[in-house]
């Protein structure tokens, strides 16, 4: 039985995690590319006594670039950014927008985008709204939900969040109401 809990729990994280492979391999290329550089540029450096005044006669060059500091300074910055977008893409787990939950012997994967259309649907029924008039969406702790009433019927704010966390339950999770109602209804 422990065997199928841990497969649980390792399909629900790779089913709710989105793969880093991709920034993992392009910050790992750029890094392999700069140690290559680093350790030519060091052979060359050790190989060839000449060397030591052409790699000093290009570091004086690059030093004395009288060029636009602006645009250097700007490359610099967008160049760093990237590096640390990068970097985070490579480290940091990518959550996709689904939910998991696990028993003893089953495992459950909701997507986001299904709960919020249980939650409208919900929602709608319990106001007596045509359920295109409801639009719901789901994060990670909020559910948001949007009536567009029809035009002289109000909506009953307690029960249309009610409807919305009962949704929410019923499939055994949890998330915060809110309740957004149009200004202006529709005529149906």
């Amino acid at each position: 039985m422990r065997d199928e809990r841990s497969l649980h729990r390792w399909v629900l994280r790779r089913e709710t995690h989105s793969s880093r492979t991709g920034a993992a391999v392009a910050v790992a290329s750029v890094l392999a590319v700069v140690m290559v550089a680093v350790a030519g540029v060091g052979a060359w450096w050790f190989a060839a006594p000449g060397s030591r005044d052409a790699i000093g006669g290009w570091l004086g060059t690059a030093s004395s670039v009288t060029g636009d500091r602006v645009a250097l300074t700007t490359a610099g910055v967008v160049a760093l950014v990237l590096a640390l977008v990068l970097v985070a893409l490579a480290v940091l787990p990518g959550r996709l927008p689904r939910r998991a939950r696990s028993a003893d012997r089953l495992a459950v994967l909701v997507d986001d985008g299904v709960l919020a259309d249980a939650v409208a649907d919900a929602v709608a029924a319990r106001c007596g709204v045509d359920p295109r008039q409801v639009s719901a969406t789901v994060g990670r702790r909020r559910t948001t939900v949007r009536v567009t009433p029809t035009s002289g019927v109000p909506v009953d704010h307690a029960a249309a969040t009610e409807a919305a966390a009962d949704a929410v339950a019923a499939v055994g999770f949890t998330t915060t109401a809110r309740l957004t109602v149009a200004p202006q209804g529709v005529v149906s």
